[in-house]
């Protein structure tokens, strides 16, 4: 008889066990549920980067052969005022697009914007300054270049994951 007591204890203190473990667990698991639901809706507030968009790499990659072509029509007398209308426009869209995707994307902005107003100096200095010659030509080539480069670089080390 006590030894069957003492079995009806053992289940009672193992089933009571159970339910305590079973307590603890569920209320953990709906800890970590709300702290994931607060993180994320902080993720705003953190401003990770925007993700890799092919759209923007392939607009930087047409564009800067382009520019840099353009700009080897710097050393004759005749300016192809169409070419730098086009490119003109072009950086111009490029830069809508990016500001578009909103602040997470900030950093490309900038860099679209660097490489526009890059640009614009040296149409200004080609426009009042008169033909380059070929030192100049080269330093200004490798000035765009490196600008591209850069914003080129940035978005394609973006996280492709979405």
């Amino acid at each position: 008889m006590a030894k069957i007591k003492r079995r009806m204890n053992m289940k009672a203190y193992l089933i009571k066990d159970c339910r305590i473990r079973y307590h603890l667990i569920n209320k953990l698991a709906a800890n970590l549920l709300f702290l994931l639901l607060y993180l994320s809706g902080c993720t705003s507030l953190l401003r990770f980067p925007a993700y890799y968009d092919p759209v923007t790499y392939k607009n930087l990659t047409d564009l800067k052969p382009e520019v840099i072509t353009l700009y080897d029509t710097f050393v004759g007398d005749f300016i192809n005022t169409d070419k730098i209308a086009i490119s003109r426009l072009r950086l111009a869209q490029i830069y809508e697009y990016e500001v578009g995707k909103g602040e997470k994307n900030i950093e490309t902005t900038r860099q679209i914007k660097i490489i526009q107003e890059m640009f614009e100096r040296h149409i200004n200095d080609r426009l009042e300054n008169g033909k380059w010659n070929e030192i100049h030509l080269n330093n200004q080539k490798e000035n765009i270049a490196k600008a591209f480069d850069i914003a080129i670089e940035t978005e394609r080390l973006k996280n492709k994951n979405e």
